[in-house]
């Protein structure tokens, strides 16, 4: 083996990926997946952890500051792009909250790199600690620093000891606000870069930061992780013989709005209407409904992500009734970013959720056309290709990548103005 030069060929334009090369000294190059790729030595084949972006040669240090295993949308993305990042060779520190009003349980257990230090009682008018350690943001070793959510982050605190991050690290915010926030302390920051979703977010984010610095970089999803259904239902003790439609969360309402349609179908189908609630819902109400519905059975309990996806793969259809956010115009389904993956179809209500989601679910339009939609799943299955096509470009692995090579173009343009 002999030594190459490493340089980096970036495009950034739409949803391209950057791409890793490594040139032998005579400029061999392969056309494989039509880019150029690392050759370890004359006449070998391309590395796949270059086409998707994690060249294991490369290990970067971050640190991220966000919700971490709750049953929360920003801390489903920051899961799933950090886990991604760690088994890839990078090194991750996470920053996160002791308790919060937004972290709801799942009993996931944190992992080494979680540090917790700091407390948040109160979200409204504005969020702030009740107690914050600045210690391990100043202390730890990273080269890259992501905020999630910086809404509900204690933006006062951490805007204290911004100046000395930013110092150390080129700092990056990831966007989930659906629309422009009130706190003033939020334009206070000075990010290198701005990553929304999509161009609903783009549209607010523009209005009060320079548009160079805003990058689109879609919510990742949890990859493929198919179950066998006999099995799943023998372990959760589930009978093999039903219909059984899924919820989890706690939404409890939502369940509440879909049970007179659930009626109707369980008239033509042996049914079995499974509600996982969160510990932390509000159950009043759908307890009062259970007595007159005697195909719905409740369980109170957070799931870790193990267990969740146990459920998903015993049942025939996962449930999500969410009406259009009204005080949000932009907003993604992190629900569905978190299951896709385990092949259960899923069955979502029209709304600004999923507008921009296409067959790789099943949409219905109102209470009616779910029940349609209901019995032909059951009678007619599901076409999992839509899902494992949609995944090929959205998975957790392809979106983490975009990140990496986000911080790379970042590292390269804080090179030239130095």
């Amino acid at each position: 083996m002999q030594l190459y030069r490493l340089f980096y060929s970036l495009n950034h334009s739409g949803h391209s990926e950057s791409q890793v090369s490594l040139c032998l000294d005579n400029q061999m190059a392969c056309e494989t997946k039509g880019c150029p790729v690392i050759f370890w030595q004359r006449g070998s084949e391309c590395s796949d952890d270059v086409h998707s972006g994690h060249f294991r040669g490369v290990k970067m240090k971050i640190g991220m500051m966000c919700l971490w295993n709750a049953a929360n949308g920003p801390s489903i993305h920051a899961e799933l792009v950090g886990r991604s990042w760690v088994e890839n060779g990078h090194h991750l520190k996470v920053f996160s909250a002791q308790s919060h009003p937004d972290a709801r349980p799942t009993f996931q257990q944190d992992e080494d790199f979680v540090i917790r230090h700091f407390v948040v009682e109160k979200i409204t008018p504005y969020t702030r600690a009740s107690f914050f350690d600045p210690s391990p943001l100043l202390n730890e070793e990273y080269d890259f620093f992501v905020a999630q959510n910086v809404e509900r982050l204690p933006c006062e605190r951490l805007l204290e000891i911004f100046s000395r991050i930013k110092e150390r690290a080129i700092t990056v915010q990831v966007v989930h606000e659906g629309k422009a926030p009130d706190d003033p302390l939020y334009y206070k920051f000075d990010w290198d870069a701005i990553v929304c979703f999509d161009h609903r977010y783009k549209d607010y984010l523009v209005k009060s930061f320079p548009t160079e610095r805003i990058h689109m970089i879609s919510y990742p999803y949890h990859p493929l992780k198919l179950g066998d259904k006999r099995e799943a239902r023998n372990r959760l003790g589930l009978p093999q013989n039903e219909k059984i439609v899924f919820s989890f969360g706690f939404r409890s309402n939502d369940v509440l709005a879909v049970l007179p349609t659930l009626k109707n179908v369980a008239q033509r189908y042996a049914l079995k209407y499974l509600v996982v609630a969160n510990p932390e819902s509000d159950l009043g109400e759908l307890r009062s409904a259970q007595k007159s519905y005697d195909f719905v059975e409740l369980l109170v309990k957070a799931l870790p992500l193990d267990e969740l996806y146990a459920y998903l793969h015993a049942s025939d259809a996962l449930l999500i009734h969410r009406e259009s956010s009204k005080k949000y115009n932009a907003v993604v389904s992190s629900s569905v970013c978190q299951v896709l993956g385990s092949g259960c179809p899923i069955l979502f209500h029209e709304s600004n959720y999923v507008e921009l989601h296409g067959d790789e679910i099943v949409k219905y339009r109102d209470f009616n056309d779910l029940g349609v939609k209901l019995a032909q799943l059951f009678d007619g299955g599901f076409n999992i290709n839509r899902v494992k096509a949609f995944l090929e470009d959205h998975e957790a692995d392809k979106i983490s990548a975009r990140f990496i090579s986000l911080f790379e173009e970042l590292t390269e343009n804080r090179k030239r103005k130095d």
